[in-house]
């Protein structure tokens, strides 16, 4: 059977180029504010919260490793893992990633850095003990993949928007608790809650709005990740076989192992958990669509399109 237009890869760049030119909106109703003192204030304003969310990105990467229990290893260490990677990126033509290991019962793996020169991938125990080489390869292939679009430092920069808003309406709400202050100081954190209202609206609003554009963002990249994994070896199929086993492996992880995989979430090649209101709130793309997909570009290559 020919693959729908639907899994077509020029539809879905569209689509992510689309969910980019609203992180973009996003960025500008952000810095509206700033605008009214001249349009070179507004450019500074934007370009300081794109700064602010590349060197966010750089800080979290050594905190995603700790909150994974995970070490860098050398050549020397495990051997087979480098030797896997070396043939990724002669193929892909990128520099080599660090790899580091997670100690993790549950299989998972995740990039991380800014850029090709800063990466390292990372994979946990479990994946190593309960996927094949060729599998073990496939989810390799896919996050090089995110190294090479610099997967990390888009998501950076696109949650920079959510992040800020988020912390505004947390402050926001703080001025209608009084918590800490006397009656006085209640009164005018009310008074100036009320007076902030439309700001609070509209921040609101923006926090929701870059929210979900980040998530669909995610989902674009996943996908995009999961393609060019597959092109780098040739195999889609072993990366479909490796999401079904990841997938069923997490419904019976530990809770500490699931609390663990919170802060690379976003990163992992499957989420722990999946998102509600039809995949708007989750990370990845449902694992139906992925192997629809992977299937898709088995057929293409089986018939030479």
């Amino acid at each position: 059977m020919a693959p729908s237009r639907d899994m077509d890869e020029p539809s879905l760049t569209w689509r992510m180029l689309a969910a980019m030119a609203l992180v973009a909106l996003v960025y500008a109703a952000a810095a509206l504010p700033a605008f009214p003192a001249g349009p070179v204030w507004g450019a500074v304003a934007v370009a300081a919260a794109a700064t602010v969310a590349v060197l966010s990105a750089r800080a979290a990467d050594g905190l995603v490793l700790r909150a994974m229990d995970a070490r860098r290893v050398d050549a020397a260490e495990e051997p087979e893992l480098h030797a896997v990677l070396d043939r990724l990126c002669m193929s892909s033509g990128l520099p080599r990633p660090r790899l580091a290991v997670s100690a993790l019962a549950a299989p998972n793996a995740f990039a991380a850095g800014s850029g090709p020169g800063s990466a390292v991938v990372c994979v946990t125990e479990g994946l190593r003990a309960r996927l094949d080489p060729a599998e073990l390869a496939a989810v390799l292939a896919h996050e090089t993949a995110h190294v090479a679009n610099r997967d990390v430092l888009v998501s950076a920069v696109a949650s920079f928007p959510s992040l800020v808003s988020g912390l505004f309406l947390t402050w926001w709400a703080g001025l209608f608790t009084g918590r800490g202050r006397g009656a006085a100081g209640h009164a005018l954190g009310l008074l100036c809650g009320i007076v902030l209202l439309p700001l609070g609206a509209v921040t609101a609003v923006l926090n929701a709005a870059g929210t979900l554009v980040l998530l669909a963002l995610s989902r674009h990249r996943e996908l995009c990740a999961d393609a060019t994994g597959a092109l780098l070896t040739g195999r889609p199929a072993d990366l479909a076989a490796a999401l079904d086993k990841i997938t069923d492996e997490l419904r019976d992880a530990s809770r500490d192992d699931l609390r663990a995989l919170r802060a690379a979430a976003p990163r992992c090649v499957v989420a722990a958990r999946g998102g509600g209101a039809a995949g708007l709130l989750s990370t990845h793309p449902p694992l139906r669509r992925r192997r629809e997909r992977l299937a898709a570009l088995s057929w293409r290559l089986a018939s030479g399109g």
